[in-house]
């Protein structure tokens, strides 16, 4: 690069000089100052010759070395491109200032080239290195191949996961017959840039899934190699397929879940279309598995699930599909049907199977099963109307008694209809007001007089009508509206109980049902005693029934909420007995003061010996344990006259008041008073005609 044309300090001082003494001189000449002196005017012109001259040459000498001084600059800027000088040169221009310096800058440029050189030398081969050391570190297998696919390169995870000691035994190697077993057939493509899944095989014969990508690499050569980087597959693909078998199937019994089943469902019926053949849908439910769960646990529970989905598939075919919808029901798929009762066998051995007892933690457990059976075409074209008939066929079944199967009917889908209608209605029956009390008087048959009445829920709605406790209670207890039901129950009755004794002036007691799932709040006991408390009571005028349901359960809160009521003073009596289990031991655990002996006995005690027998031994094993007995049901005064011989103390029944509202009930218990009153009036009339 040009160097500025400016002359040093000192040339410019002296340069100036002379030419301020020449324009001086030549003034003083120019207006004849040295006329007087003739030898002083000649001096004084050679002497302003000379300074014209000597400037003039200055001037050419600087101005010359200026331009030695670019053409080095310029000479040191290509110096790694120009021959180095020779010596003959670098002597002539030792005599020479100029071309002295620009020796030594001729001999600094060679140095820093050399300098340079050396450098840019040192750093390929440490960015070679360093290349080097992050191919082998990678966590990726690459290895390089030339055109004819031999190898060039390989990584130490390379050689890993081809199954090498080293790198080196795959260098020099044919990689395509290496990685194929079938090298001529292979569908390798080294030229493909695009992400490929293949297989890949090691060398002790086994095989591997990997995922590689081959870029091309230019050797210089006509035919560019390649690049491949690759790595092993298997634990992505062993994930997704188990993340494909949790979606598809069902993590405890690891039979199809609801999706796969209705999925094999759906293919089922579409190969029917064509066929013509029939399908099976059995729909299972296991029977009472709540109550092992709660008495057991959910671990016991687990177990019994595992072990009856085991059972299933020993009863069906191997070509039968056999799922497990959720909790404890279950689904059978059966195709190639020619006629619906082609079911019926498999359905009967699967009956069978559940009447062998379950051995869960060294218990022995006996566990029946309730089925529903839908066929296709005849009780549904889809999958989705196909299992809601089955289901409502299983309804059925549980209804009829359990431990059997049934065939759909339309008349169970109108069964199955209602009670959904019941389960979206009975949401907010409480609030529109649509629930009543009514109330069915207790007579003690002593005396004749009334001793309480027993309080029974009543629902009347716009769009179902007058719907049956016997269909509204179960669906209220599974959803939890009876909780709610159950606090306005017990304070519409405080409060019944609370106007008949000041109206009468008599003690009259109310009595209430708990469910199972009132038990479960751990502040049943407190509510109970607050609502009395509110209502100006006693514990006296509540009579708390409670059902075997509650009991099987086993639990100890039970025990414990039954205990503190008795201690508060409330009377706890057991309903329905002589139903389901009705196990004796209850009678000595629990805290009763009074047995109700169910209206099936009373109804056949005038028919069956059996029944007369059975009933007075209950009365007497009550009165033996300090119980008192109410008989229901009562709808004869032959009945009524039995039991008053029996030695029974209270009963209830038709005979002596239908349930009917409080105000009905006032009236009614005005009635029996005046009776009662007549009837003592007789008596103390015939006494004094006796006298």
């Amino acid at each position: 690069m040009p160097i500025a044309k400016k002359m040093p300090i000192a040339f410019n001082y002296l340069y100036f000089a002379m030419i301020l003494v020449a324009l001086m001189t030549a003034l003083a000449w120019g207006v004849n100052l040295f006329q007087q002196q003739p030898l002083l005017e000649i001096v004084v012109a050679v002497m302003l010759s000379a300074n014209v001259l000597i400037a003039v040459g200055v001037w050419f000498r600087f101005h010359r070395q200026i331009s030695r001084v670019n053409q080095l600059t310029t000479d040191i800027a290509n110096s790694f491109l120009q021959p180095q000088p020779s010596h003959n040169d670098l002597s002539s221009a030792v005599h020479d200032p100029l071309g002295k310096l620009e020796v030594e800058v001729q001999g600094l440029s060679q140095h820093l080239s050399l300098e340079l050189s050396k450098t840019s030398n040192k750093q390929a081969r440490v960015n070679g290195q360093l290349l080097s050391a992050i191919l082998d570190s990678a966590a990726v297998a690459v290895y390089a191949v030339d055109s004819s696919g031999t190898c060039i390169y390989a990584n130490p995870q390379c050689a890993q996961l081809l199954g090498y000691q080293t790198a080196d035994e795959l260098l020099n190697a044919n990689m395509r017959k290496i990685i194929d077993k079938n090298a001529s057939q292979s569908c390798l493509d080294l030229t493909i840039q695009d992400i490929k899944e293949d297989t890949f095989w090691r060398a002790d014969g086994t095989s591997f899934p990997v995922e590689y990508k081959s870029q091309p690499l230019d050797l210089g050569e006509p035919d560019k190699g390649a690049v491949i980087s690759f790595y092993d597959n298997s634990e992505r693909l062993e994930a997704e397929a188990l993340i494909r078998h949790q979606a598809h199937y069902d993590t405890l019994t690891d039979l199809p879940n609801r999706f796969l089943a209705l999925k094999r469902l759906e293919q089922l019926v579409e190969a029917s279309e064509r066929n013509g053949q029939m399908i099976a849908v059995i729909f299972l439910d296991l029977d009472d598995f709540k109550k092992i769960n709660d008495s057991l646990g959910h671990e016991a529970g687990d177990q019994l699930l595992i072990t009856a989905s085991e059972r299933l598939l020993k009863a069906t075919r191997a070509e039968d599909t056999v799922g497990r919808l959720g909790g404890d029901e279950f689904i059978i798929l059966l195709d190639g049907l020619s006629s619906a009762n082609d079911a019926q066998p498999l359905a009967e051995n699967l009956i069978a199977g559940f009447r062998k007892p379950f051995y869960i933690d060294n218990r022995q457990l006996i566990l029946t099963a309730s089925i529903g059976i839908a066929i296709y075409p005849n009780d549904g074209k889809t999958p989705s109307e196909l299992l809601r008939n089955a289901d409502s066929a299983m309804y059925h079944t549980k209804s009829i008694g359990r431990n059997t199967y049934s065939y759909f009917t339309h008349a169970m889908n109108k069964e199955v209809s209602r009670r959904l209608a019941i389960e979206e209605q009975i949401h907010g029956a409480l609030e529109r007001d649509e629930l009543s009390v009514h109330y069915q008087i207790q007579l003690d048959i002593r005396d004749g007089t009334i001793m309480g009445a027993e309080a029974l829920l009543r629902w009347d709605n716009p769009t179902l009508g007058s719907v049956s406790p016997a269909e509204f209670i179960p669906i209220a207890e599974q959803t939890g509206v009876i909780e709610s039901m159950g606090e306005f129950i017990i304070k519409r009755s405080l409060e019944a109980a609370k106007t008949w004794q000041h109206k009468f002036n008599d003690s009259f007691r109310i009595a209430i049902n708990l469910s199972p799932r009132q038990f479960r709040n751990p502040n049943l006991v407190q509510s109970i005693k607050d609502k009395v408390s509110e209502a100006g009571m006693t514990p006296a005028d509540l009579e708390l029934e409670i059902t075997e349901g509650v009991l099987l359960s086993g639990h100890a809160y039970t025990l414990d909420a039954l205990m503190q009521l008795s201690k508060a003073g409330f009377c706890i009596s057991m309903d329905d007995f002589g139903t389901g289990y009705s196990s004796l031991s209850y009678l000595r655990t629990y805290p009763f003061k009074i047995l109700k002996i169910d209206r099936s006995f009373i109804n056949d005690m005038n028919k069956d010996d059996k029944s007369n027998e059975l009933i007075i031994a209950t009365i007497e094993m009550a009165h033996a344990l300090g119980i008192q007995v109410i008989a229901e049901g009562v709808e004869t005064q032959e009945q009524l006259d039995e039991l008053s011989f029996m030695m029974c103390d209270y009963a209830q029944g038709f005979l002596i008041s239908k349930p009917a509202p409080f105000d009905d009930l006032l009236l009614i218990g005005e009635r029996y008073k005046a009776l009662h009153q007549k009837l003592a009036v007789q008596e103390k009339a015939d006494v004094l005609k006796v006298i």
